[in-house]
């Protein structure tokens, strides 16, 4: 894997700005200008539009004619469709990941769900929801299916978006936030006594009860 210092300048400028995504710096519907980029970052026009093309890929952007390139935003169906979408992969990669399910790999799955309880008991909404995004990224990990996971991370990279409209308008409260991390605890008992189906059944409930919360959000801003 190259270091960053050996990494082409625009995976450099694409970095800052995932990170800034994820951060919620920048909306759903807001628009990316290449010429504002390059003039903040100091870069040329083309390693801006070269950065904007690598994350418009990883799902976070779109690029729409008189519009030009904005954060990716969501109607209320297209948020159902994304977190259906992605229940229905992740259970695909827990089938997978199953058949290879050893001790270290518990330990690592729960050890984002402890990172995850630390975050929310010190109010960091956000390390809580990146700590969770690792324990789903991880499954995929396990399964050993290279594609799964780069489809999973784009799915991944639209619902941080999502999270953090829901920050804005209607962040979890801390009793919301542990049932969440105590749901994940079923699932790890379920996966640790290899009851595989009731852990499948739970994987999916646990990803669409978090979109459907979203749901009424998303309503409220397109009003």
């Amino acid at each position: 894997m190259r270091s960053k210092r050996h990494a082409p300048l625009s995976e450099v400028v694409a970095d800052s700005l995932r990170q800034s995504l994820k951060d919620g710096v920048y909306q759903c519907g807001e628009r990316l200008a290449g010429s504002v980029i390059a003039r903040e970052m100091n870069v040329s026009q083309n390693t801006a539009r070269d950065a904007l093309g690598l994350l418009e890929r990883e799902g976070w952007l779109i690029k729409q004619a008189r519009r030009g390139v904005t954060v990716r935003e969501f109607t209320v169906d297209e948020a159902l469709e994304l977190y259906t979408l992605r229940a229905t992969l992740e259970q695909l990669a827990l089938d997978w990941a199953s058949e290879r399910l050893a001790m270290p790999h518990h330990q690592q799955l729960a050890g984002f769900i402890s990172d995850a309880r630390l975050h929310a008991g010190m109010g960091n909404l956000r390390g809580m929801r990146e700590a969770i995004y690792s324990f789903h990224l991880e499954i995929s990990v396990i399964a050993e299916r290279a594609q799964t996971r780069t489809i999973l991370m784009m799915l991944l990279n639209q619902c941080r978006l999502l999270e953090n409209v829901r920050e804005v308008y209607d962040p979890p409260d801390a009793q919301t936030q542990m049932t969440i991390i105590d749901d994940y605890g079923d699932l790890l008992t379920r996966l640790r006594y290899q009851d595989y189906t009731a852990a499948r059944n739970t994987l999916f409930d646990i990803i669409m009860k978090e979109g459907r919360a979203l749901l009424p959000v998303i309503d409220l801003i397109l009003r």
